[in-house]
C-alpha cells in the first residue's frame, strides 16, 4: 500500500474512533467492531466493513449513520461506502488492549 494511501486508512480509523458504542461505551474501533478500512483510489472511494456486537443490536443505523457521516466530514473529497458485515462474528476477543482498559479489564 503506498504511503498516502496507508495515512488515509489510519487517518479514518482514528476519526472512527469518536463513535462511541452508547450500550458498552468504547468507540467502535477498540470494541473491535471496525473490520476493514480500504481506499479503492481509482474510484475515490474509502469502504469501510463493520460489525456489531450483536446481529439484533438495535443501535445498527445508528453506528453505520455514524461513521459514514465521520468519514464524509472528515474526507469531503472520497466517496464513502460503509458495510455492515457478520463474519466473523463479533467476539469479546476483539476488544483492543485499550478497550479492555477502558472496561477496566487489565
Amino acid at each position: 500500500m503506498k504511503t498516502q494511501e496507508q495515512e488515509i486508512v489510519n487517518e479514518a480509523y482514528e476519526a472512527l474512533k469518536y463513535i462511541i458504542d452508547p450500550e458498552i461505551g468504547i468507540n467502535i474501533v477498540d470494541l473491535g467492531l471496525v473490520y476493514k478500512v480500504t481506499l479503492k483510489e481509482e474510484e475515490e472511494k474509502l469502504h469501510v466493513e463493520l460489525t456489531l456486537t450483536t446481529p439484533g443490536c438495535p443501535m445498527s443505523g445508528t453506528i453505520t449513520t455514524a461513521a459514514r457521516q465521520m468519514l464524509d466530514k472528515r474526507f469531503p473529497n472520497l466517496e464513502i461506502e460503509v458495510e455492515l458485515v457478520w463474519l466473523p462474528p463479533w467476539t469479546p476477543e476483539m476488544i483492543s488492549e485499550e478497550g479492555m482498559r477502558q472496561l477496566g479489564n487489565t
